[in-house]
């Protein structure tokens, strides 16, 4: 049993060509399609990283312009404002009705306040508890270089996180007379959160802005406003006035491809940013949907590989069959379709070999059946034939015949002329047999003769017309030869053909010792 369950994993895991063919192809458009998708995922990831930075880039250069644009309009208007203020500087009526008109006209400020020379509020709109405060110095020492300023971020007296746009305030003269400035919040719905926090989306991208220390003066989280961020490759760079893009790690630790851009006139910077592990996710569907896609026409390209190698297959794996059974006679290639130049040449090959062999076989076996000197049957032929010979229903008689005198002949003229003697004889006889007649030499000068369906005087007939025939026919080199005859009969019945053979041969010593050159018979077995 267990033997039987070997084979039979052999024959199942027998790598044939067809399963070679298979294993090969699958292997390869495995492999090919493996490949393919790796190389595509790469080439897709650089894609993607390469398109997010591009993009986050152009994002963070144009919310720079639109942060430039809007500062430059707050310029603008506190330039108007300043110019009338400083006609109605002396009447703080007139100021705080122009701060009204200035804060009603635009959404462009949470408050404005006017501050003289020494740092002292002198006018706020709206009303708030900061009236005949007084700045910092930290302030009022940048605001001396009567050029408009953007402040650092602070926290105003009455307890908001703001940055303040401020423009001078000339006299006709040109003397300086102070500063109008415009409150702009950090925090809560301002004018400033309202314009970049529109630009925030679900994949996880968003935008903040740093001032020239690092502070982050917007960001999507609002409790981080404020916020000094450290050890960030993008702000670092964008603080030094490069506008790119790059791969970081931020501050929490996490990957993030970012573009920056710098805000000129404040010195600011802003980072466009979206997380990496959100475009691995969107390339990870992309992918995907690939893979996905690609199945059906790899899946189909395996069947029509399998088919092809089938086919292919199909005669090579014949034509081995045919090869492992070629000494068959029924050995038949003429169904084998050989298709394509080598398996046609392997079979026009294998059909030649065929015939060549069976052709050698065939010579060699009648070689083996053959007597080389004389080309008659031999006694293994004699076995054979009589083996069939016996199934047969008919009876035949037996000629036993001997050369007279043959060892006088070899003393006399030779071997090689006794050779010739004994191959014309054999050359006599076939020319007096018939087609079913059998004759074979059964060792040196002595031959035996089997004539199926020859009743017994038939034989006698015929084996002294032989024996005449003989006697007339010159031999090889003039020599004259004669024979003697013993003939018997085999009816066919319970005695074996070989005392048939024995009794041919007994009537063959009578004709020679009662003078040789004659036939003599005896009655059927």
């Amino acid at each position: 049993m267990v033997k039987g369950t070997l084979h039979s994993l052999r024959k199942v895991f027998r790598l044939d060509l067809k399963r070679l063919i298979l294993v090969l192809a699958t292997f390869g458009v495995v492999f090919t399609s493996l490949n393919t998708l790796i190389t595509s995922y790469h080439v897709h990831r650089s894609a993607f990283i390469k398109d997010t930075l591009h993009a986050n880039q152009v994002y963070a250069t144009k919310l720079a312009q639109v942060t430039e644009l809007f500062l430059q309009s707050v310029n603008s208007q506190l330039h108007v404002s300043a110019y009338h203020i400083s006609v109605k500087l002396s009447d703080l009526t007139e100021v705080h009705k122009e701060l009204e008109r200035l804060l009603g006209q635009t959404n462009s400020f949470d408050s404005l306040v006017v501050v003289d020379t020494h740092g002292k509020i002198i006018a706020v709109k709206p009303d708030l508890d900061v009236l005949g405060k007084s700045i910092s110095n930290n302030q009022l020492d940048v605001l001396n270089t009567q050029q408009p300023q953007v402040l650092e971020p602070f926290v105003s007296p009455a307890g908001n996180l703001m940055i303040s746009p401020t423009y001078p305030i000339l006299s006709e003269s040109g003397d300086y007379l102070g500063f109008v400035a415009g409150g702009i919040y950090l925090q809560g719905d301002t004018i400033l959160n309202r314009l970049l926090g529109r630009h925030h989306y679900e994949d996880g991208s968003y935008m903040y802005v740093v001032d020239k220390k690092a502070r982050l003066l917007f960001h999507v989280n609002e409790h981080r406003v404020g916020e000094l961020v450290k050890d960030n490759l993008a702000i670092e760079r964008v603080l030094k006035g490069f506008t790119g893009a790059s791969e970081i790690v931020n501050s929490a630790g996490i990957s993030m491809v970012a573009g920056y851009a710098p805000i000129p006139m404040t010195g600011w910077g802003v980072v466009s940013q979206r997380p990496m592990s959100s475009i691995l996710d969107e390339l990870g569907v992309t992918h995907r949907a690939v893979i996905y896609s690609s199945i059906p026409a790899t899946i189909l390209i395996l069947g029509l590989i399998l088919i092809a190698g089938i086919q292919i297959a199909k005669p090579l794996a014949h034509l081995a069959k045919q090869l492992a059974t070629f000494d068959k006679t029924s050995s038949d290639t003429s169904q084998i379709k050989a298709w394509y130049y080598e398996a046609a040449n392997l079979k026009r090959t294998l059909l030649q070999s065929n015939r060549s062999i069976k052709k050698v076989i065939k010579s060699l076996d009648n070689d083996r059946k053959t007597d080389q000197l004389t080309s008659l049957h031999n006694r293994l032929s004699l076995d054979l034939w009589l083996k069939n010979a016996m199934l047969s229903k008919a009876g035949m008689s037996v000629l036993a015949i001997d050369i007279d005198h043959f060892k006088s002949i070899n003393d006399v003229h030779g071997h090689r002329a006794g050779d010739e003697v004994l191959k014309e004889l054999a050359s006599v006889m076939r020319g007096n047999a018939r087609a079913d007649d059998f004759i074979c030499r059964v060792g040196g000068e002595e031959f035996l003769v089997f004539l199926p369906k020859v009743s017994l005087g038939e034989a006698v007939d015929a084996a002294e017309r032989l024996r005449k025939q003989v006697l007339e026919h010159t031999m090889p080199k003039g020599i004259q030869v004669t024979v003697s005859i013993g003939v018997s009969h085999w009816l066919n019945n319970e005695s074996s053909i070989e005392r048939a053979i024995e009794l041919a041969d007994q009537a063959l010593y009578r004709a020679k010792r009662t003078g040789r050159n004659k036939s003599c018979c005896v009655e059927p077995v």
